[in-house]
């Protein structure tokens, strides 16, 4: 499980270290790519299973396909790279996943870790998600806890 805030700068070259604790929950065949975020993009990584578990969604054949179906599947694998660690700890970000997801170069970036996925947020983006979901924590709990039958 992935838990935990951390900031870190992109270099000039699109890398950005990746905490130890997280890089022992990505192994090979790990992926980066989109992710939801509040009505904006961040980019997620995506260990195996979870790749695994999204490319399920999909039929195998486009002829099967949803019009949504057809355009999530090539808009994330458009955006899809290998997660691979340099000897450093980090990874390198393109500068088309860069450029969706609202990350400038020499930018400070919130790395997030959520339950089976590592998200990477612009720091700006991501304060302003935070503060507004502070704000909202019991109203969310309770949400959750509606929805999913949970004892409080």
């Amino acid at each position: 499980m992935f838990a935990g805030l951390y900031r870190f700068r992109i270099d000039a070259k699109g890398r950005v270290a990746v905490p130890a604790r997280y890089r022992e929950g990505l192994p090979s065949g790990s992926w980066i790519s989109l992710g939801r975020a509040e009505g904006n993009v961040a980019l997620t990584i995506y260990p195996p299973e979870q790749w695994r578990e999204i490319a399920s969604a999909f039929p195998k054949s486009q002829l099967l396909a949803t019009s949504a179906q057809l355009a999530l599947s090539r808009t994330l694998l458009a955006a899809a790279a290998p997660c691979e660690f340099d000897s450093q700890g980090r990874v390198t970000l393109s500068q088309e996943q860069r450029a969706r997801a609202g990350i400038e170069p020499n930018s400070t970036v919130a790395i997030v870790g959520n339950l089976h996925v590592v998200e990477i947020w612009p720091e700006e983006r991501w304060n302003e998600f935070f503060d507004r979901q502070v704000a909202r924590f019991t109203e969310n709990v309770d949400e959750v806890i509606s929805q999913t039958g949970l004892s409080s």
